[in-house]
């Protein structure tokens, strides 16, 4: 009787082990039509998350990129707060990539992101309005009216902002640094500058972008939606959007 006893408990743990092991090969090997850059899943679930969100003081590329890029190249596969991600440090990919949306790619949003702005919502405005709006964008931010126009405007604007700042025991320069720029998109864009906070409320939306989408009081995302609210009636949500893509892109190369 022992003996069954014992052949009974091996048999399960063996097979505990065997369907730990080929869970944690598809994790580190996921599916995929083509053939994936190098790189590594990270940990089962969590993925390199942690190593991702480990803060930098460095004003350079944040290491978790850095060491990466030198490892694997400017484009390597990872997991990032439980979904596998390719990352692309290759302007020409990545020009590639966006001539190719609707095409061979779709528009995705990160889980809090998309959690912020109900991403069925905005595939429900349409796709030629998303094209429009990236037309005014561009005609007002793009190479040649950056370089002929609003170089000057951004200079007297970082001026004035430096000599506010000059006053302040201390400047939070992340924190400052985004609401001065979403009230310079917002004079451009619509010819008007917003309200006070509400420069600062957008980079509280960023800081809270870059965690986990927990809903609980405390966590940096439970501030991110509540500060949301506070600003629904102020700020259209494909405003809000298309401008955290537009702070992004510069920030990120």
């Amino acid at each position: 009787m022992e003996q069954w006893w014992w052949y009974f408990w091996f048999s399960i743990i063996s097979l505990f082990g065997a369907s730990l092991g080929n869970w944690i090969h598809r994790w580190r090997n996921p599916k995929c039509n083509g053939k994936l850059p190098p790189g590594s899943m990270g940990l089962p679930l969590i993925g390199e998350t942690l190593s991702f969100f480990v803060t930098s003081n460095s004003i350079d590329i944040h290491p978790f990129v850095a060491q990466r890029m030198k490892r694997y190249g400017s484009l390597f596969k990872t997991s990032l707060a439980g979904r596998p991600v390719v990352v692309s440090l290759d302007p020409d990919f990545n020009n590639f990539v966006l001539q190719q949306e609707d095409k061979l790619v779709e528009l995705y949003y990160m889980d809090s992101l998309a959690k912020l702005v109900h991403q069925d919502d905005m595939k429900n405005i349409g796709g030629a309005f998303h094209k429009y709006f990236r037309r005014v964008i561009l005609s007002h931010f793009g190479h040649e009216p950056l370089k002929h126009k609003l170089l000057y405007q951004f200079e007297d604007v970082i001026n004035h902002e430096l000599q506010g700042w000059s006053k302040l025991p201390q400047v939070d320069l992340k924190h400052q640094t985004a609401s001065m720029l979403f009230n310079m998109a917002s004079k451009i864009l619509m010819s008007c500058v917003p309200e006070e906070n509400l420069g600062h409320d957008l980079s509280d939306i960023l800081q809270g972008l870059m965690t986990f989408p927990v809903y609980f009081p405390g966590t940096a995302f439970y501030k991110c939606l509540k500060v949301k609210i506070c600003i629904q009636g102020k700020l259209h949500p494909y405003f809000l959007i298309q401008f955290l893509s537009w702070y992004w892109s510069p920030m990120n190369k």
